[in-house]
């Protein structure tokens, strides 16, 4: 149990849970910035634990190292258009594309590493002023992966890699990105294979690993938009081709509507989910044609929820995180590690 988490005190417990969704993070982003301007408080000073997968990880990240979540929504803004480059103009042009993508990932993680470099810079993940759990899938073991701070005595390695890494390996979205690949042999892809929507995930890590009673927790969902799925007659009697370009969409709400579900089960009327809806086709996870109209959703949605978010989350700021282990301490006994598939 970590230090500053005792069992059973009655205290809230405060979980922030970010969707993953491209530069459609572009909404969350922008939700957030406005949360801090519209109450002058930092969110990482309001949560226990944070988690997020894909887009939603790297933002977890950046608010964990103390990123103010303006500076992470100027991500999205600009450096968006570079991350995920408009396709060329013409039939020949888009053709062009869609060749390149058969054959290859369709963006640059170079450029995707460069651009979270640039708002995380050279810092260690377990610098975090706040718990992480961010998911991604291990390519090596064929196993989901958590990255975890160091809130357990268990957690002995992930608090030292770059946190760059961990925000690049939750988001290395197969087709769109490459594997990404660390100097060491590790390989890792998107987090959204397996918890797009991390509620869950956050959830056990409070109660299971912490100890908190799930009456104690309160959880903060954002999505990255949604849109009422309809499986057209074409792809009910389809094969492949048919359900090529949909079939990522299908298991992603499928997932995400699973942990929703379950979370609801768990924590019932504690949870608030914050989300806006979108007309189908109305945003894709690497379109950047689309981040003004995310970025105005996102407004909009903190000014409907503002009220309600700071009456039940930002009342007062969660107690100071203490990990087991600090970057620059000497390293835990060798052959005392704990791999993310024990947790």
């Amino acid at each position: 149990m970590s230090q500053s988490a005792a069992d059973g005190d009655g205290r809230p417990f405060r979980i922030l849970s970010l969707d993953g969704g491209g530069i459609k993070g572009t909404f969350t982003a922008a939700f957030l910035a406005a949360l801090e301007a519209m109450t002058g408080k930092r969110l990482v000073d309001h949560f226990d634990l944070i988690t997020g997968t894909s887009t939603g990880g790297i933002i977890a990240v950046a608010l964990g190292l103390g990123v103010p979540a303006e500076d992470v929504l100027r991500l999205y803004r600009e450096q968006g258009p570079s991350i995920f480059p408009v396709p060329r103009r013409g039939v020949l042009g888009w053709a062009a594309e869609q060749w390149r993508h058969v054959f290859g990932p369709k963006h640059s993680q170079e450029v995707l590493m460069k651009a979270v470099k640039g708002v995380v810079g050279e810092g260690k993940f377990g610098e975090s002023r706040v718990r992480l759990v961010i998911p991604a899938f291990d390519g090596n073991r064929g196993a989901v992966q958590l990255f975890k701070t160091a809130h357990s005595p268990d957690y002995k390695q992930d608090y030292l890699l770059p946190a760059a890494t961990v925000a690049v390996g939750t988001a290395a979205a197969p087709t769109y990105f490459q594997a990404y690949t660390e100097a060491g042999g590790g390989c890792y892809l998107d987090g959204g294979l397996w918890a797009n929507s991390p509620v869950v995930v956050g959830l056990l890590e409070a109660t299971c690993i912490l100890g908190r009673r799930i009456e104690d927790v309160e959880l903060l969902s954002v999505g990255t938009t949604t849109c009422p799925y309809h499986v057209s007659h074409a792809r009910r009697n389809g094969g492949f081709l048919r359900w090529a370009t949909g079939l990522a969409d299908v298991f992603m709400q499928a997932q995400v509507e699973a942990a929703l579900g379950q979370a609801r089960l768990m924590v019932g009327e504690r949870m608030l989910r914050v989300n806006a809806e979108a007309a189908p086709g109305r945003f894709s996870i690497d379109n950047a044609s689309a981040i003004a109209e995310l970025r105005d959703l996102g407004d909009q949605a903190a000014r409907r929820h503002e009220k309600e978010v700071s009456q039940r989350f930002l009342f007062a700021r969660a107690e100071p995180f203490t990990p087991f282990y600090a970057v620059g301490q000497p390293a835990p006994a060798e052959g005392a590690t704990t791999s993310t598939a024990e947790r």
